[in-house]
């Protein structure tokens, strides 16, 4: 078991409206039991985000949190670890894990699902987030499955065209954070600089900017044998001349002609943990790993061993993934006029996704799909 900690919108600061205004209580908890979303509201259904979240810490043993983690009557995983409040409830932890038994056990699930269209034009899979004492289950929260809304969009469910899921997906809680181990070297219109070497002021090279300045450049050392160890790339596994270390969540840019038939897109964002094949891509777990973060004015594509990475997203999601000492500056330095790097410069696709995509029918297209070079 390893502690985890899952970030959440509390249900009751979320607004749900009919896309006239019309208030619409009580549909997040509702879904629990059924398609609230389509059975209950014949209108479409506009919800708004608020602009803070609160922390869920539990207990998981294979890195994805689930629907029912329940053998029978007994709890397998997901027990909460520590004391929460959420909608003005307080959740406590328990010892107890039989769920009939004295004290009653708590645990967290992924719930349902159900895919909404952004104001941004892009579709998000909005999870219901449950905690359960004894066999008392109650909607606490939504996270997402994959791409994090940015600030001020707001999320439509569109009767017809929105689906939605009963039982939760298997989610990765993992906050994204694009990280580079040291060593790694970034392309600058100078030529190639190990991360480590690079300061604030340099220029580095973006693909759709060209030279940007770097604004800020930090760096976290985490336990490297945990969730956050480290995935090994090795050489030309992806187009990369030579082998590179990136935190799990780090996202690659995907292209070619299964990219677009697939998603409709030219070109796509997919976290490394995604790629992996125990071969050429691979966890390489250590004691320690120290990750470097270059924040740009934006988003941007960068180059990294010559193939096309991502700059620091600063989304709440993975702002509270960085280490204390590493958000604490950021903020000292920007305050409330941090860069605004919350939208994605490409869309991204899920780990579930990602994963599908090693099953192109041939080694040609395979390779078409992972060439992440420049475009």
């Amino acid at each position: 078991m390893s502690e985890t900690t899952l970030y959440v919108y509390e249900v009751s600061a979320i607004s749900v409206t009919t896309t006239n205004g019309v208030a619409v209580p009580s549909v997040l908890e509702k879904a629990l039991w059924g398609d609230a979303f389509s059975w209950e509201k014949p209108n479409d259904l506009v919800l708004t985000l608020p602009e803070t979240t609160t922390a869920i810490v539990y207990n998981d043993a294979d890195g994805l949190l689930q629907d029912d983690p329940y053998s029978g009557s007994s709890v397998t995983d997901q027990t909460l670890l520590e004391e929460t409040t959420l909608n003005g409830t307080t959740y406590s932890p328990s010892e107890g894990t039989v769920r009939w038994g004295y004290p009653s056990p708590v645990t967290v699930e992924s719930e349902y699902s159900v895919e909404l269209l952004g104001s941004d034009g892009e579709t998000y899979t909005l999870v219901g987030i449950s905690i359960t004492t004894g066999y008392n289950t109650e909607i606490v929260g939504v996270a997402f499955d994959g791409a994090q809304p940015p600030a001020g969009v707001t999320l439509t469910y569109v009767q017809g065209n929105s689906t939605y899921q009963s039982t939760g997906p298997n989610l990765d809680p993992t906050p994204t954070v694009p990280c580079f181990a040291a060593g790694t070297k970034i392309e600058t219109p100078n030529g190639e600089v190990p991360i480590q070497y690079l300061k604030v002021g340099d220029l580095v090279s973006t693909l759709d900017h060209g030279p940007r300045p770097i604004l800020w450049i930090g760096h976290s050392t985490v336990d490297g044998r945990s969730k956050l160890a480290p995935i090994q790339i090795e050489a030309e596994a992806l187009g990369n001349r030579n082998a590179l270390k990136v935190s799990p969540n780090h996202r690659f840019l995907l292209h070619g002609a299964d990219i677009e038939l697939l998603f409709g897109e030219e070109s796509v964002f997919a976290p490394a943990k995604a790629l992996v094949n125990d071969i050429s891509i691979r966890r390489s777990p250590c004691h320690r790993v120290t990750y470097f973060h270059i924040l740009l004015s934006g988003h941007e594509i960068i180059f990294s061993e010559g193939i096309a990475t991502e700059s620091l997203f600063t989304g709440p999601m993975a702002m509270s993934a960085l280490d204390d000492a590493a958000r604490n500056e950021l903020y000292e330095i920007f305050g409330d006029a941090l860069p605004d790097a919350a939208t994605l410069s490409r869309p991204e696709i899920t780990v579930s996704e990602a994963t599908a995509l090693k099953l192109a029918p041939s080694p040609a297209s395979r390779h078409q799909i992972y060439f992440t070079g420049r475009i």
